[in-house]
């Protein structure tokens, strides 16, 4: 378990760690294969999110999603990426989190996924944002490479005294 002293030096919310969604490269379940994959090799991520036209999470799209859909047993059919919508094709699945998810289980999902989808609910999957691996990095690094310094002395202090 992770004291609550350290978490909170790390992160006091998830809000705090999180890319809102409106900073966030997506595309739309309706949109056709070839606006994907203008907007993935724009970007340079390996995946983005997918929302529906209410902002909600479906999955997420790699290039390797759209080459798979347009691919026959003998050819590449590229007249398909006009053809084929989003939601036409296996999508992987997204890892999500909610605003209220503890920070425990953020960071285990984090060692394994790049980033995590922030969700409204487990109820309403309105899409609010992202929390990637780099940014909770950056924030532990930020914590052990200055915990001597006087920013962090009241927390170092209360650790000890509590662990004593």
């Amino acid at each position: 378990m992770i004291h609550h002293l350290i978490e909170q030096a790390i992160c006091g919310s998830i809000e705090e760690l999180m890319i809102s969604d409106e900073q966030v490269a997506h595309v739309s379940s309706t949109h056709t294969l070839n606006h994907s994959l203008l907007v993935l090799s724009q970007v340079k991520y390996s995946s983005i999110p997918v929302l529906t036209p209410k902002s909600e999470i479906v999955g997420l799209i790699t290039m390797s999603n759209i080459i798979n859909a347009v691919t026959t047993l003998t050819d590449i059919d590229l007249e398909r990426l006009h053809d084929l919508k989003v939601c036409d094709i296996e999508l992987n699945d997204a890892p999500t989190i909610t605003m209220d998810a503890p920070f425990e289980y953020v960071l285990g999902l984090l060692t394994d996924y790049n980033y995590l989808c922030v969700i409204q609910s487990e109820e309403d999957a309105i899409f609010k944002g992202i929390i990637t691996r780099r940014a909770l990095l950056k924030r532990i690094t930020h914590l052990i490479h200055n915990l001597e310094t006087e920013t962090y002395a009241p927390l170092v202090k209360a650790l000890c005294k509590e662990l004593k």
